[in-house]
């Protein structure tokens, strides 16, 4: 491998800058694995809550894997292409490995683009000449999806080091069939190592027994303690107490906020705020800076949740302030480039999502501003909006008080880095037993306020 000094330096940059939890956690990833007394599977599960750095401890412990074993090899999958793509920059980009020793494989040949590490095949090879698979055996690191695993244990050597990357949304069937993919291939792994956050969303499905992902499955028939990461690194210190509510709510560990983000809104991410490009006084408390977790009763603006065709929810008028406060944060936060903030509004109900961008200006909607919060996992952004949609008079929420999927609220939170705005009915989601609402509403650091429409 080329530049193996300037690759060492960074590697031990990074590392310098880790807490002792990560430098533990990094250390069990390069460990040998081993078989206990009574011959079971034993490897490094690492509990990584959001903004953490898993992927950044993962992606570090395999570049310091590589630099100790020159001739080593490493499979790093992820449930989704982009969390493979994110694996793959922070390798490149952040620890400097050359982009022909990291390659990322798709499913599509027409992605293939060597000068960019990506290179599409068919699960077989057979798209693959002789060439392209000698240079794929010869690379270092493969990244892929776990749906696309067979693709790399065919091109890897007797004794890959596999990382599996995103735990939370692998479902134990999953997980045993990329192990028999690897024994079908004869492989006999020099480690394994699993990363993730247990309590964010498991896969859509309407099976009960595939929702616990792989690292409860493991973690509920053994006495295994992880390895827990505690010192966050994407949000703003509000937003992170506002987290640590829902956690509690999760009977789980809080997390810490590093000093590098503690006061991190959205001026310190570099925006100007125009107050007086704020047409509507009641959005500029919403809007102000100086309050970067805000909670908004949407009582007064009357809208009520709908049903609609397919089974999904929406809430009109709540969708009408989502798309407005977009609009009014997009026309007066500005970067030092002059370019406008793009907020994120995120959904637990693809209808709502739906909705939202139907109101949007044209402007915003062509920039695909609006998801769903299982969409966004994974993801961070300066400045989020959450709209909940729910709005009834016996409190009723549906899937988000399913003990599976309430980490809706968890996973939606936790996106943002400098602005969280969450817009929900206090009606409907406060004083009627749902945990997760009343503990984020007792949260000291929020600014509760409520609007009213024309």
């Amino acid at each position: 491998m080329s530049s193996l000094n300037a690759v060492k330096d960074r590697v031990e940059q990074v590392y310098g800058a880790f807490d002792d939890n990560q430098r533990k956690a990094a250390k069990a990833i390069l460990d040998e694995w081993f078989a206990g007394e009574d011959e079971e599977f034993v490897f490094p599960i690492v509990d990584g809550p959001p903004g953490t750095g898993k992927t950044t401890l993962g992606t570090t412990a395999i570049a310091e894997y590589l630099l100790e074993r020159k001739t080593a090899q490493a499979v790093y999958m992820c449930y989704t292409h982009f969390a493979a793509a994110k694996a793959q920059e922070n390798l490149c980009d952040l620890l400097g490995l050359p982009p022909e020793r990291v390659i990322r494989l798709h499913h599509n040949p027409e992605r293939t683009d060597w000068t960019k590490g990506i290179v599409g095949c068919s699960s077989d090879l057979t798209s693959l000449s002789f060439n392209e698979k000698r240079r794929l055996k010869e690379c270092n690191v493969l990244l892929c999806t776990l749906h696309g695993s067979r693709r790399a244990f065919k091109l890897r050597g007797a004794r890959p080091r596999i990382i599996i990357d995103e735990f939370s949304q692998v479902d134990p069937p999953m997980f045993f069939a990329t192990l028999s993919r690897i024994r079908s291939e004869q492989l006999i792994p020099d480690g394994y190592a699993l990363l993730g956050d247990p309590r964010q969303l498991p896969i859509i499905t309407t099976q009960p027994l595939l929702k616990p992902n792989i690292g409860l499955f493991i973690m509920r028939r053994k006495p295994y303690q992880p390895h827990e990461l505690v010192l966050q690194h994407r949000m703003h210190e509000d937003i992170c107490e506002a987290v640590n509510s829902l956690r509690r709510a999760l009977n789980t560990y809080p997390i810490q906020t590093s000093k590098e983000v503690k006061h991190r809104d959205l001026l310190e991410l570099g925006f100007s705020w125009d107050k007086q490009a704020v047409k509507n006084n009641q959005f500029c408390e919403i809007l102000d800076p100086q309050h970067p977790f805000v909670i908004v009763d949407t009582d007064k603006i009357g809208g009520n949740e709908e049903r609609c065709f397919g089974g999904s929810l929406r809430n009109a008028k709540e969708a009408n302030l989502a798309a407005r406060l977009a609009k009014a944060i997009y026309e007066s936060y500005k970067d030092e480039n002059g370019s406008h903030l793009k907020p994120i509004i995120l959904s637990p109900y693809s209808a709502q999502v739906g909705e939202i961008r139907r109101k949007l200006p044209p402007t915003l909607r062509k920039m695909e501003i609006c998801t769903t919060i299982y969409r966004s996992q994974g993801r961070e952004y300066p400045c989020v909006i959450v709209s909940f949609v729910r709005n009834n008079p016996g409190g009723f929420i549906g899937f988000l008080e399913d003990p599976s999927l309430r980490a809706q609220t968890y996973v939606a939170c936790s996106r943002a880095k400098g602005k969280l705005i969450v817009l929900l009915s206090r009606k409907t989601f406060l004083g009627h037993g749902h945990i997760d609402y009343d503990y984020l509403d007792s949260t000291k650091s929020a600014y509760k306020t409520e609007v009213k429409l024309d």
